[in-house]
């Protein structure tokens, strides 16, 4: 048996089934962090009822993430990075703006991008986005990788660069 792979405790049929079958999961510790990420309410979740709706027990699940809140960071994380494409997507970030037109558009495609992000995964924005999102941003191992936090402080600084905006973005501009 590999590591990332789990043989949950025996599951019963039905009650009436004497027989206890055994149930392989592959990688469980995948599976609950997709599971919560399809979940209409993720801040809701609870480690017990993902385990329930994939089929193995509390316990299997407990094996993987110590707590509800190790599984939130871990989907949290996952956030992050969808969010991170979504920007990257909207344009290269390692590549300033050709004219004040491109500049423009960048901001614009980047707002877009937020938005669509939120009315397509609206309990992941909310989690991310939500009370506990400092502290999520601040688990995030991006191991190289550009944050995606960095992509409106780009977009600000490639407006000024252009001469669309006089002074130049600040921290605070972008927090605005």
């Amino acid at each position: 048996m590999q590591k990332d792979e789990l043989l949950a405790e025996p599951l019963c049929e039905s009650p009436s089934d004497a027989r206890p079958r055994s149930f392989h999961h592959g990688n469980l510790r995948q599976e609950l962090i997709d599971a919560a990420l399809s979940a209409p309410d993720i801040e809701g979740l609870s480690l017990r009822q993902l385990a329930a709706s994939l089929g193995v027990s509390a316990a299997a699940a407990y094996r993987h993430f110590d707590s509800r809140e190790d599984l939130l960071f871990e989907v949290a994380r996952s956030g992050f990075d969808r969010l991170r494409q979504r920007f990257a997507a909207a344009f290269d970030i390692a590549v300033p703006p050709s004219d004040a037109q491109e500049a423009r558009l960048r901001l614009f495609r980047l707002a877009q991008a937020y938005l669509q992000f939120a009315d397509d995964e609206p309990a992941l924005w909310r989690l991310i986005f939500g009370a506990q999102a400092q502290a999520y941003r601040e688990t995030i191992d991006s191991q190289g990788d550009i944050d995606s936090y960095e992509y409106l402080p780009a977009a600000l600084l490639g407006l000024y660069l252009k001469g669309v905006v006089p002074t130049q973005p600040s921290e605070r501009d972008a927090l605005f």
